[in-house]
């Protein structure tokens, strides 16, 4: 019969001679790294042999020179969780980062619960005892990274599930979800008596529900309308044509909640632009703005048509020889609505070839100048 200590080894031995073929067919045709892995699997193979020869250094229940009331050891997965561990590490080192890390968290996880589940376990002769202290130690830790282990799957697989159904599929999902949580929290609160395995499944077999829906609306992927704003960049830039977009311009806002720090006001009215600085009540068509701050501009369309406001902020270089337009505008809104428009100007409007302008794209001739000092 294998010990602990001898598994650990062994699968060390073999996963270092797995790991040394995989470096000499896919890494590198060099042996040098092969061969410090098969160094590595002979050193482990020895401690195999080792742990096997005086087993693990245990005495079995029952033998003559063990002490009086011993009792066995309880079993233990951190032995095969520390090789994982490992194993993550290795192949982490020639994959990518994160996996390198999680097989990290996991082999130092595995080393504290198994040092101090070996501890405990000399403490006394009576497991319960030694259950009891390893708990008083370790479940302060246990408990909370374990809750935040169990809201990260649930938040990702949630997240992966509304990503690949429908917007009004996902709020129904939403409500139903609560409302059941809702109803068997109440049925424990009210049933206090019931069986600890019963809610102890109940709580497992919905994590595993949840898991599973997540996994399988990964594996299904993002709904059309996502992949082709993801293809195509939709969110990534504003849309300031005289085209309304269906992207950019799906959700626009006709009203603003906030209206404090507000540095003028622009009205589109009978196919004219007007502007009114904050503190002036003549209508005009130059504004000033301090540079290197945010600026607010409040636009109101009074038109008949759907109109937006652009602000021409001067150039900026993209690479070297290539410069584009540097442009800031509202979402398109309809007679009657407003919106804010808030940017930051870097550079005095003389620095700029061209004017800084704020304009409503189509409508040609009309545009409120901005003086940059």
């Amino acid at each position: 019969m294998f010990t602990p200590g001898s598994k650990l080894f062994l699968g060390l031995t073999g996963f270092a001679v797995a790991v040394s073929v995989i470096y000499v067919a896919l890494v590198d045709n060099s042996m040098g790294g092969a061969v410090t892995l098969l160094f590595i699997a002979a050193g482990t193979a020895l401690l195999a042999g080792l742990t096997l020869f005086n087993r693990d250094g245990d005495v079995a229940v029952g033998a003559t020179d063990a002490p009086a009331g011993a009792e066995q050891l309880t079993a233990s997965l951190w032995p095969l969780i520390a090789t994982v561990g490992f194993v993550g590490i290795v192949v982490g080192l020639i994959t990518h980062p994160i996996v390198f890390l999680l097989g990290l968290i996991a082999l130092l996880a595995a080393g504290v619960e198994w040092l101090v589940q070996s501890w405990s376990e000399g403490a006394s002769s009576d497991n319960a005892y030694n259950a009891s202290i390893r708990g008083r130690l370790l479940q302060p830790i246990e408990f909370p990274v374990l809750a935040l282990v169990g809201l990260g799957v649930v938040i990702l697989s949630f997240s992966r599930v509304m990503l690949a159904v429908q917007r009004e599929a996902g709020a129904i999902i939403f409500i139903g979800a609560g409302a059941v949580v809702l109803l068997v929290g109440t049925l424990f609160a009210l049933k206090p008596n019931l069986k600890k395995t019963l809610v102890v499944s109940v709580c497992v077999i919905s994590a595993v529900g949840v898991a599973a829906s997540g996994i399988a609306a990964a594996s299904n992927g993002k709904r059309a309308e996502l992949v082709a704003a993801n293809a195509e960049d939709h969110f990534s830039h504003k849309d300031c044509g005289e085209e309304k977009n269906a992207h950019f311009d799906g959700t626009a806002q006709g009203t603003i909640s906030l209206r404090s720090s507000v540095d003028a006001t622009v009205e589109l009215r009978d196919g004219k632009l007007i502007a009114h600085e904050l503190g002036i009540d003549k209508a005009t068509q130059t504004i000033t703005l301090t540079k290197s701050n945010n600026a607010t501009i409040i636009f109101r369309n009074k038109d008949n048509k759907e109109a937006r406001l652009t602000a021409y902020l001067g150039t900026k270089a993209v690479q070297t020889g290539v410069v584009e337009e540097v442009l800031d505008c509202t979402q398109m809104i309809g007679k009657g609505h407003e919106q804010a428009l808030t940017f930051k100007i870097a550079k005095p409007s003389m620095a700029s070839v061209k004017p800084y302008t704020l304009t409503v794209p189509g409508l040609e001739g009309q545009s409120i100048e901005i003086m940059v000092p």
